[in-house]
């Protein structure tokens, strides 16, 4: 709630006449409430304006990724466009239009040459395909080299994911690609992973975890190992494992006790790894944890409806998280602080979120099918970075 609400509501509210005692002692603790939020200094709220917007995309902007020279900018969208953009001009430079489905993960390669884009389209380029669809591109020129599909037949059966609507075909879930980008890999809705040799002909190789005791979550960064959680007859999962990529073996398990697990992210340090998680409707709190020592070092609340994007700062000192509830949470990753909050204030959905290249500006994409920037020394002021 934007602070000139409070205070419009806290006037409003002070000198109303009630029409019991319950009613006074209700309304003298939500003046008590407003008051103290009004009063604490240690986290900026506000309606920060934004330095930049783009606009290209004709409906929800669904997934973002940089280029590791933080050149370009890539975007893909529910209108099943992708976009390259100048990062700092913010001017559009190309634009692909190949899928039938919203473009729910885009990944460029380490070198810098290709971007991988995942989708639950029937891709009339992909011999086989069914509703999940894998495009390469190129990166500048934007050409597609080439369309890779997951088979059908496996997904019949589909499990139920509470996120979405288990009426929808199986689709990508996350890409990664190695650190000599020399292999794509693509986890799909159900978990299982499949494997693309860009070297030797696009060959292929799979891993199936629909049949096991382990769902896939994601792949280490530096492609060590498997991040699964437990597939239990339940709705939700509470625990995550490590497993090295070449062995069905747990060598690391992180347990957060009657919460859900949807998702992880990596620091670029590889020495923390953020998990979302929550009650199973909400799923709006972030956990920290210490990938050497397997334990928990903070707790991210903040958030009023389920996270959708979160992104460490190059140097990992800072977390950026966003979601439903149009909230921009900015938080200390050393001591779990929340630095500070704001809204785009348009009630709509934040999908996804990436910090630039050189930490200078939050790049938000959101249901308003714009992509804009957020200066972080405005945000920052009077804090260490």
């Amino acid at each position: 709630m934007k602070l000139k609400n409070l205070l419009v509501l806290f006037r409003s509210t002070w000198r109303k006449p009630l029409s019991s005692p319950l009613c006074t002692i209700y309304m003298k603790i939500l003046h008590l409430t407003i008051l103290v939020f009004l009063l604490s200094g240690s986290v900026k709220s506000q309606n920060t304006d934004f330095d930049k917007i783009l606009r290209g995309h004709k409906a929800t902007i669904l997934s973002l990724d940089i280029d590791t020279s933080g050149k370009y900018l890539c975007s893909g969208s529910y209108d099943t466009d992708i976009i390259l953009w100048d990062i700092n001009s913010g001017k559009l430079l190309k634009k692909h239009s190949g899928h039938s489905a919203g473009i729910w993960n885009i990944k460029v390669s380490p070198d810098n040459i290709y971007i991988a884009c995942g989708s639950w389209d029937n891709n009339i380029n992909a011999h086989g395909s069914s509703r999940n669809c894998l495009s390469l591109l190129n990166l500048e020129t934007f050409e597609l080299l080439k369309s890779l599909s997951i088979e059908p037949d496996r997904y019949k059966r589909l499990s139920f994911i509470p996120e979405l609507d288990d009426s929808t075909a199986n689709g990508v879930s996350k890409i990664s690609i190695s650190p000599n980008s020399s292999k794509l890999a693509v986890i799909t809705r159900r978990g299982d992973l499949f494997i693309w040799d860009l070297t030797d002909g696009f060959k292929r190789s799979e891993l199936w975890f629909g049949d096991t005791e382990h769902k896939l979550i994601d792949i280490s960064p530096d492609w060590e190992y498997l991040v699964c959680s437990e597939r239990k007859r339940r709705m939700v999962d509470s625990c995550f494992y490590f497993m090295p990529l070449d062995k069905n073996e747990i060598v690391a398990a992180f347990d957060t006790p009657s919460k859900t697990v949807i998702n992880v992210f990596f620091s670029n340090d590889l020495k923390i790894i953020a998990s979302i998680g929550g009650n199973r409707i909400t799923r709006n709190e972030i956990y920290l944890w210490d990938i050497e020592t397997k334990k928990l070092k903070h707790t991210l609340i903040n958030h009023n409806n389920v996270i959708r994007s979160i992104d460490f700062s190059s140097n990992d000192n800072f977390l950026v998280s966003v979601g439903e509830d149009n909230l921009i949470n900015l938080w200390n990753v050393l001591t779990g602080d929340l630095i500070a909050t704001f809204t785009e204030d348009n009630d709509k959905e934040l999908t996804s979120v990436l910090f630039s290249h050189d930490d200078k500006f939050l790049i938000t994409g959101s249901q308003d099918m714009s992509i804009k920037y957020w200066n972080v020394n405005k945000l920052t002021v009077g804090t260490s970075r």
